[in-house]
């Protein structure tokens, strides 16, 4: 019965990643056809900024044009031809070459992030090892120590020398 049991989670398994596999690979091919639907020869927006939720301003490249135009949900508006320097042509010529999401370039950003704040925790620890927070927490360990006595002895309230160091001074203990 156990080799049924198994042989069941197995084929589960595979049946599972089967179906994972060709999500993936649809979710691909739409995202590619998508892409390439959107891109034309001789138009395409150079730039975008968002003026609210609703509302934007597009640079558009329309062969040797640029045209500023603002869209809502519902209308689209054109604004005014652009001049643009060459200079500036050959930036938003990068920028379309580099369309592609950079997924290597983001993970190493926040991958850095990461890693200091381990490497400052290590920091931390190694000083508290070497003794630079010593004192401080032989200071608190002291302090405990004596309110564990005090604890024992019945709390009178008073320190080792008779002083006493509660903040309690106008009561009276029971």
């Amino acid at each position: 019965m156990e080799f049924i049991d198994i042989l069941k989670i197995i084929l589960f398994l595979i049946g599972f990643s089967a179906l994972l596999f060709l999500a993936y690979v649809t979710a691909r091919y739409v995202g590619q056809k998508q892409i390439r639907s959107m891109q034309g020869r001789n138009i395409s927006i150079v730039e975008t900024v968002m003026l609210g939720p609703d509302k934007r301003l597009h640079l558009v490249r329309a062969g040797k044009n640029y045209v500023l135009i603002a869209t809502t949900s519902k209308t689209v508006e054109f604004l005014t031809t652009v001049e643009i320097d060459e200079e500036a042509e050959t930036g938003t010529a990068d920028a379309e070459n580099s369309t592609r999401f950079d997924f290597r370039s983001l993970f190493e950003k926040y991958s850095g992030i990461y890693r200091s704040k381990i490497t400052s925790r290590e920091e931390k620890q190694e000083r508290s090892e070497e003794g630079q927070e010593g004192p401080a927490f032989r200071k608190n360990l002291e302090k405990l120590r004596i309110i564990l006595v005090k604890s024992r002895d019945g709390g009178a309230g008073n320190d080792i020398n008779g002083v006493d160091d509660t903040n309690d001074k106008d009561e009276t203990r029971s």
